[in-house]
């Protein structure tokens, strides 16, 4: 896995899912649980695909935690279709079905780490989620339903 570029995609993520709160970024259960789920994809997604899946996570978790929120199907449906293993062209149907598997117990791993996050302050939580639907520069991302 090339560890420099994965490290900044990280940040990256981190940076727009927790710019108003560094506290639920340093939050140690969640940080814990999604460094350990996205090792379960190692060398499966291209870096670009593991803040994505990490995007959709918090989106679900903020879905089910925060009044207001919603995923849009279609958006969300969209976004996780396009988290094909980065050899599907070569792989068995036997072994795309896996990856498919995998991916939804790590997507699953990923959203008990932003629960975890979100336990701390749920309303804190809610409040940094809407400035971040308030971002213009997010709103490529968003999975949420309008408003």
């Amino acid at each position: 896995m090339k560890s420099k570029p994965f490290a900044m995609t990280v940040a990256c993520a981190f940076a727009v899912l927790f710019t108003a709160a560094p506290a639920a970024a340093i939050n140690d259960e969640g940080a814990f649980v999604r460094a350990h789920a996205l090792d379960l994809l190692e060398d499966k997604l291209t870096d670009d695909q593991f803040t994505g899946l990490q995007l959709l996570a918090h989106q679900a978790a903020i879905a089910s935690v925060c009044v207001g929120f919603e995923l849009d199907e279609t958006r969300f449906l969209e976004k996780f279709g396009a988290l094909a293993h980065e050899s599907e062209a070569e792989m068995s149907d036997e072994q795309k079905q896996y990856f498919e598997r995998h991916l939804l117990v790590v997507y699953g791993i990923l959203i008990g780490g932003e629960l975890a996050t979100a336990a701390e302050d749920p309303g804190e939580t809610c409040h940094e989620a809407a400035e971040t639907r308030a971002d213009p520069e997010f709103a490529e991302e968003q999975v949420w339903a309008s408003e």
